[in-house]
């Protein structure tokens, strides 16, 4: 009988000892995917932080873009000082500017500027 108990037992270990070599196996798996994956996590969050420093030299760059483009509109707004806007076709948001008249034909017109859109004349005094 102790033969057969030893032979059991003997068995019994083998059986746990390839479990454990299994189970070694099957953990140093897992920590080779934990590692890559960790280097994964460290590359995706390089990558984040460049983004987010892009972005925000994007929303600089729109800043600049905007205040641009309010100047020019500031800018275009303003119109010739000397030059009078059509009052057929203007409206208040845009001018329409008239087109001052050949310095030969002011006496014939009796006009100084004429609206290129309209043709509505009108005599400016300097």
């Amino acid at each position: 009988m102790g033969t057969i108990k030893d032979l059991v037992d003997l068995t019994t270990q083998l059986a746990n000892s390839v479990q454990d070599r299994k189970i070694a196996a099957e953990l140093n798996a897992i920590q080779s995917l934990i590692l890559k994956i960790q280097s994964e996590q460290a590359t995706l969050h390089e990558t984040n932080i460049e983004l987010r420093e892009e972005r925000l030299a994007f929303k600089e760059r729109i800043q600049e873009l905007e205040a641009e483009i309010e100047r020019l509109k500031a800018a275009s707004s303003i119109g010739p000082s000397d030059v009078p806007a059509c009052p057929n076709c203007s409206t208040a948001s845009k001018p329409f500017y008239m087109r001052p008249v050949p310095k030969d034909f002011v006496s014939i017109m009796d006009a100084t500027h004429e609206c290129p859109k309209c043709k509505y004349n009108m005599k400016v005094k300097k």
